[in-house]
């Protein structure tokens, strides 16, 4: 007769082993789809804002928008919710190795517990996937952060970033103002120059970076020498005692959202050290443009007076609205610098070029040295009459203050190299 407790066993063996399998499949299927999503959400993570930090990167022409932080809040959380997904896949399978470990024990005393063993060494190799990859995202994330971050908001910025410069290609050009054009001034004489290739800051100099140059330098501006800068009261400049680059239009303190303005109380000395340091530190060469760059950068390839066309609204500049240009309308009277982002950028992106402050140009002014360049025919890259102590520069572009006709494209304008006005700051050149 055949052995009953035999026939009873084999059954047995064949159930437990079933089992086995069950729960090791469901070991391994149940956290199966969490972990597929976790991975996409990783990838989606990595991938967008990576991918547009590079563009941003190998494209000098390419911006920021404010818009685009949104984008990184969103690969942030993407990251978070992947890892916590992973995080519930390894306490779901540890739900499933908990419940195998209890049913073997119960059917299979003294077999090993293969299934738990299993659980055990998928659980390491998960946790090793899981850590590495989400410190490799984490990184890539905080990368493109950092870049989109300062391309968008670059006032926020303590150091100009080469993302915030655009690559100007140089051509020859007419500079000066034609005969007929409104309101023009007599030391515009057009002629021909030709500049080389440069880049030029898409912004003027923040309060925010010559914070830090201060900071790093020790660097005192001729404001804090003297003790006093000008403030412009609404009918004359006014020297007024203690202001200086740390102070506003209206002779008070800056507050911390007023960092991404362009810094103003800097003379032309102030804005030279400025260059001076900031080459240091970084190997580049950074300088103020000349008046043809300057120019030249402006137009951005226009012939009209501004070169958003023939007119200019304060829709399109911070000036004096009360005082349009050839019978324009009136527009606002902001009565203080903006934001150096504000305003859609010219052809070539560069932002403000009209109006906010004046910038500081390289070259020592000359009512006659347009005269000069004409009659040598074409002159190439040009720095102005040779310079003596005290030597008037040549400042670009209008501001905040003054009425629109003093944005145009050719005006010209100058203050003394130690001069220091709420209306005045700086835009940075390098040549690679």
């Amino acid at each position: 007769m055949d052995d009953p407790t035999a026939q009873q066993t084999a059954p047995q063996s064949n159930r437990d082993e079933e089992l086995d399998k069950a729960l090791v499949a469901d070991l391994i299927e149940q956290p199966k789809q969490l972990d597929k999503l976790a991975r996409i959400l990783l990838i989606i993570s990595f991938v967008m804002p990576v991918l547009y930090a590079i563009g941003l990167k190998l494209f000098s022409g390419a911006e920021a928008s404010s818009s685009s932080i949104w984008l990184m809040v969103s690969a942030f959380l993407s990251w978070f919710v992947s890892l916590l997904l992973s995080l519930f896949a390894l306490l779901s399978g540890k739900g499933n190795r908990d419940k195998a470990g209890k049913g073997s024990a119960a059917g299979n005393k003294g077999k090993p517990v293969t299934v738990e063993a299993l659980y055990l060494a998928s659980a390491r190799s998960k946790r090793r996937r899981l850590l590495a990859s989400s410190l490799f995202c984490f990184t890539g994330i905080c990368f493109a952060g950092i870049t989109v971050f300062s391309a968008a908001f670059p006032g926020l910025s303590s150091m100009p970033s080469s993302a915030n410069f655009v690559l100007i290609h140089g051509s020859e050009f007419t500079m000066g103002s034609p005969e007929t054009e409104v309101e023009r001034s007599t030391d515009e004489t057009q002629h021909q120059v030709k500049v080389s290739d440069f880049y030029m800051g898409k912004y003027e100099v923040t309060v925010g970076e010559f914070k830090r140059f201060i900071a790093e330098s020790g660097y005192k501006t001729d404001a804090e020498k003297a003790g006093d800068s000008y403030v412009w009261n609404g009918s004359k400049a006014v020297l007024t005692k203690g202001v200086n680059w740390r102070y506003g239009v209206s002779g008070r303190v800056r507050p911390k959202s007023e960092e991404n303005h362009p810094v103003v109380h800097v003379s032309w000395n102030d804005a030279v050290e400025y260059c001076r340091w900031l080459s240091e530190k970084t190997g580049k060469w950074y300088r103020l443009p000349t008046e043809a760059e300057w120019e030249y950068a402006c137009r951005a390839g226009s012939r009209t007076p501004f070169n958003k066309g023939g007119n200019i609204t304060t829709s399109q500049a911070n000036y004096d609205g009360n005082y349009p240009y050839n019978n324009n309308r009136r527009g606002q009277y902001r009565a203080k610098t903006v934001a150096v982002d504000t305003f859609t950028p010219n052809a070539w992106g560069l932002y403000n070029m009209h109006g906010n402050v004046w910038e500081w140009c390289d070259d020592v002014y000359s009512g006659t040295y347009y005269d000069e360049c004409k009659a040598k025919g074409l002159v190439e890259n040009p720095g102005g009459p040779a310079p003596e102590v005290g030597s008037p520069r040549v400042v670009r572009g209008g501001s905040w203050y003054f009425p629109a006709v003093n944005c145009r494209s050719a005006y010209r304008n100058y203050n003394p190299p130690d001069s220091r006005f709420n209306f005045v700051g700086f835009r940075l050149v390098f040549v690679p």
